[in-house]
């Protein structure tokens, strides 16, 4: 990577968001920032882990902030050595634990990757906005032509300025094939069904950097997905027959649903059932009870979000400043909801409570009702007994 060619890129990224300051700045919550750790802005660079966005929102009535945002190119805002003693730290730990689980020992040392790689690595994201929710969402609030031009630009990093050895994209749809797309249509790539998991992968070669496209990795990294990893650095195609590989013209991954989302959503909310009030003067946010709000969107797959009203994008979860967090979280964990995000107390996907339109919206409306009870009695009698003691 050259010094030279990489600040000409950065001064590129940041004159598009200023160009596009205005409309990001009117997105509630969306804020700016994709580089989270990069040891060195020149000489050789063995591995990019590319994410979608680095998860963090900004405040609410907060305006966007970029006066760091040049600076943020060449320091980040991370360290993978900190990250392992972080167990929110999902994304890059399950990967790294994969890793290690495969024998990788090539890159590897006592469980880790190794300080000598890690010299040689930067984690990034494909877009130059972030969000504390989810990357269709924040797509959604974006419009493609954003999304699309922090592609092309990435790519740019990527293909032309970087040029690693090898570049791991977590998630195929959302940031592989989108990557791909938006550089370089003509490119072609493999997408590969592995023997031992049903999870796919896919890989292209292009100006000698090799691209990987994985699941994404605030899961369990599957070990025959570790394997294809180690294998496609060293070279060898170990574990999967060519009858396992199929070369594609690349197009996105359709992920519909069986159902519409929109369309209970809004049976959801006209219910006479539905007894929330709206706020924030949008049909997403409902006050769920005195301290807590309730979002449920119908963008994507549609799913229901929980946190408090006095939430701020700078102070995450778990924090003390938050009452009744775990007390909240153990509610929601025993109904099923996932509680590991940290700017959530809980989300549940539309998809989780049935397989047709009528069953979904009889348990959502039930479940929303339990939880207005459940929840109201904690905080009722949480602030009795502390004022008891």
């Amino acid at each position: 990577m050259s010094e030279k060619e990489y600040k000409k890129w950065v001064d590129k990224a940041f004159q598009y968001i200023e160009e596009v300051y205005d409309r990001v700045n009117q997105l509630e919550y969306v804020n700016v920032g994709s580089t989270q750790y990069i040891p060195k802005i020149d000489g050789e660079i063995e591995f990019v882990f590319l994410g979608h966005d680095a998860h963090e929102g900004r405040g609410v009535g907060e305006e966007l902030d970029i006066t760091n945002a040049k600076e943020r190119f060449y320091k980040g805002n991370g360290d993978p050595r900190h990250w392992r003693e972080c167990p929110e730290w999902k994304i890059w730990n399950n990967m790294e634990r994969a890793l290690w689980r495969a024998g990788f020992t090539e890159i590897m040392a006592n469980g880790f990757i190794s300080e000598e790689i890690l010299m040689k690595t930067i984690v990034t994201n494909a877009l130059l906005f972030t969000y504390g929710g989810y990357a269709k969402e924040l797509n959604a609030c974006l419009k493609q032509d954003i999304v699309n031009a922090c592609m092309r630009l990435t790519g740019t990093l990527i293909f032309e300025v970087i040029k690693p050895k090898m570049v791991i994209c977590s998630s195929c749809p959302l940031v592989f094939e989108p990557l791909i797309k938006n550089y370089n249509a003509d490119v072609r790539y493999e997408v590969i069904a592995l023997e031992g998991t049903k999870k796919r992968v896919m890989r292209c070669k292009h100006n000698d950097v090799t691209v990987l496209g994985i699941p994404h990795t605030s899961y369990p990294v599957p070990l025959p997905v570790a394997a294809f990893i180690r294998d496609s650095y060293l070279g060898k195609d170990v574990g999967y027959s060519m009858s396992n590989l199929a070369t594609m013209p690349n197009s996105f991954v359709s992920d519909k649903t069986s159902f519409n989302v929109k369309h209970i959503i809004d049976m959801v909310t006209s219910s006479q059932d539905f007894n929330l009030a709206n706020i924030e003067n949008t049909s997403e946010r409902y006050s769920l009870s005195d301290n807590l709000l309730l979002t449920i969107t119908k963008t994507g797959k549609g799913y229901l979000a929980i946190r408090h009203k006095t939430f701020n994008g700078k102070i995450q979860y778990p924090n003390s400043k938050y009452e009744f967090t775990e007390r909240y979280r153990g509610i929601l964990k025993e109904k099923g909801w996932n509680c590991d995000t940290p700017v959530w107390l809980g989300t549940k996907f539309i998809k989780d409570f049935g397989h047709k339109d009528d069953e979904i919206v009889t348990k959502i409306l039930s479940e929303i009702n339990d939880l207005v009870e459940l929840f109201g009695k904690l905080f009722l009698y949480g602030k009795n007994n502390s004022k008891r003691q």
